[in-house]
């Protein structure tokens, strides 16, 4: 050992608590960073599924009059007919529903990678301690 490898243990608390303070700087740094991805994510999925919504809505007016056209065609009545294509409409709407609420979940918005490496910096801190 040389001279400059003896230091004492203030310094070498000082030293520790400048490292861990910059770890934890760099976390929250890759966690700001990661948020600001899942919130460009969600964004986008919120426009697609806007944009898709209007689009959907003179399509699916147009699809159900159709349908009910075509079932009147068949002999059923205009009153079943019209009920009808009204729950396939429902349904429809349910089912695209159910899909954009699913990838907006909260669980999906979670800064993953930041919150594994958290993990992993504290089972790296108790090995060391």
């Amino acid at each position: 050992m040389s001279t400059n490898d003896i230091r004492s243990v203030s310094e070498l608390f000082a030293d520790a608590l400048n490292q861990f303070s910059a770890l934890l700087r760099n976390e929250l740094q890759l966690a700001r960073k990661e948020m600001s991805l899942k919130a460009s994510e969600a964004t986008t999925a919120v426009a697609l599924l806007v944009g898709a919504g209007l689009f959907l809505i003179a399509v699916l007016v147009e699809l159900l009059a159709a349908l009910a056209a075509w079932m009147q065609e068949l002999g059923t009545g205009p009153s079943l007919a019209h009920l009808v294509a009204g729950g396939v409409g429902l349904l429809i709407v349910a089912l695209l529903g159910g899909i954009g609420m699913n990838r907006l979940k909260a669980n999906s918005m979670v800064p993953q990678r930041t919150f594994n490496q958290l993990q992993q910096d504290v089972a790296a801190a108790k090995e060391h301690v």
